[in-house]
C-alpha cells in the first residue's frame, strides 16, 4: 500500500509539473512576437530575424516545446551517449545568463520571506485560535473572528502600500524600519551584509491573510474537538482548561491546520510579486515581474516550474505530516 501511495503521489506530482509547464508555454505562444519586444518597436527586419533565429523562436511551436521538455529531461544524450545529466532550464532571452543561476540567486530571497511570513503565521495564529474557543463570543474571540475576516480580505498590494506608509514611512523615524531593501545590502565600506529589518514589513504584509485564516481555522477545529464526548469525559475526570487543550485539543485540530499551512507556503512563494515589488525585496517574485514585463520566457517557465516543484514537495511531505497526525490516514 505504501509503495501504491508512493507510485500515485509520484505520478500525481508529475503531472502537476508537466501541466505548469505546458500552461506557461501555451500562453507565451499565443503573445505577439518576443523577439519585436526583445529588439525593441524601431529595429529593422534583419535584427529581428537574427534574434528570433537565436533564441529559436523561428522554429515551430511544437517544436519548441519538445525541445524545452527534452531539456528537462534528467535523462537524454551527453557526452559519450546516453545517460543521466542535470536538467536544463535554458538561458534568459534578456540577461544572457542561465535561468537556473538567476534562479538560484532569487530564490533563497523568496523562500526565507515565505517561510518567516508562514512561521509568523503559525506562532501567532494557533495560540489565537486555541484562546479563543476557552471563551465563545467572548471579547477576545469576537476580536479574533473580526481581525481574521478583515486580515483575509485585505488585497496583498493594498496590505503593502499601508504597511509601508504607516510604519516606514510616517513613523520611520520610530520604528526604524525602511520602506525598501532586501536581504543583502553594502554597508558603509561596501561590504556585503545581510539586512534583517528589511525583512520585518514584507514579511508581517504577506503574513496577514495566512494568520487570519490559520487563526480562523484553528478556532472552528478547536471548538469541533472540544465538544467530541471524550474531552467531555476529560473535564469531569477534573482536567484543566490547558491541560485538555494541550492534550486533546491540540494534536486533533491540527489535520486541517496542516493541510492549510502547505497549501500557504506555496501560495506564499507564488504570491510574493507585489510584496516584493513594493518593498524593493529582491526575490524570485520581483524577478518573474521584470522577466514578465520583459517577456523572457525562459526564466517566467523556470520560475513557473520551480514554484510548482516547491507545491508538489510541500505537499507530499503535508501528506506524510498529516499520517503521522492521524495514524488512520495510513491505513486508507
Amino acid at each position: 500500500m505504501k509503495g501504491l501511495h508512493f507510485l500515485q503521489k509520484s505520478l500525481r506530482g508529475l503531472a502537476v509539473l508537466w501541466g505548469s509547464f505546458t500552461l506557461v508555454f501555451i500562453i507565451f505562444t499565443a503573445i505577439p512576437d518576443p523577439a519585436r519586444q526583445l529588439a525593441g518597436q524601431h529595429a529593422d527586419a534583419e535584427l529581428i530575424a537574427d534574434m528570433r533565429i537565436k533564441f529559436g523562436l523561428d522554429r515551430p511551436w511544437h517544436e519548441r516545446y519538445f525541445n524545452a521538455l527534452t531539456q528537462l529531461s534528467p535523462v537524454g544524450p551527453r557526452e559519450g551517449g546516453w545517460g543521466l545529466r542535470m536538467p536544463s532550464l535554458g538561458e534568459s532571452f534578456v540577461r544572457q545568463e542561465s535561468v537556473s543561476v538567476l534562479l538560484s540567486n532569487a530564490f533563497p530571497g523568496t523562500a526565507i520571506l515565505a517561510l518567516t511570513s508562514l512561521i509568523l503565521a503559525l506562532s501567532l495564529g494557533i495560540p489565537m485560535g486555541l484562546l479563543a474557543t476557552r471563551n465563545p463570543g467572548g471579547l477576545f474571540d469576537r476580536i479574533v473572528v473580526g481581525g481574521s475576516v478583515l486580515g483575509m480580505s485585505a488585497p496583498s498590494f493594498f496590505a503593502a502600500v499601508l504597511i509601508g506608509y504607516l510604519f516606514a514611512v510616517q513613523w520611520g523615524s520610530w520604528t526604524g524600519l525602511p520602506l525598501t531593501g532586501s536581504l543583502w545590502d553594502l554597508n558603509d565600506q561596501g561590504q556585503r551584509v545581510m539586512r534583517w529589518r528589511h525583512l520585518v514589513l514584507p514579511a508581517l504584509t504577506l503574513g496577514i491573510r495566512p494568520l487570519a485564516v490559520l487563526a480562523q481555522l484553528t478556532r472552528g477545529a478547536a471548538s469541533d474537538v472540544l465538544a467530541m464526548p471524550h474531552v467531555k469525559t476529560a473535564r469531569a475526570f477534573g482536567a484543566s482548561d490547558g491541560e485538555v487543550l494541550r492534550r486533546h485539543v491540540l494534536r486533533n485540530a491540527m489535520n486541517p491546520v496542516l493541510t492549510s499551512a502547505s497549501g500557504w507556503l506555496a501560495q506564499l512563494l507564488a504570491g510574493a510579486v507585489f510584496v516584493e515589488f513594493v518593498f524593493g525585496w529582491k526575490g524570485l517574485g520581483f524577478l518573474l515581474f521584470d522577466a514578465l514585463e520583459q517577456q523572457d520566457l525562459p526564466v517566467v517557465m523556470g520560475g513557473v516550474l520551480v514554484v510548482s516543484f516547491v507545491f508538489v514537495c510541500v505537499n507530499a511531505m503535508t501528506d506524510a505530516a498529516y499520517r503521522w497526525v492521524d495514524p488512520r490516514a495510513a491505513q486508507a
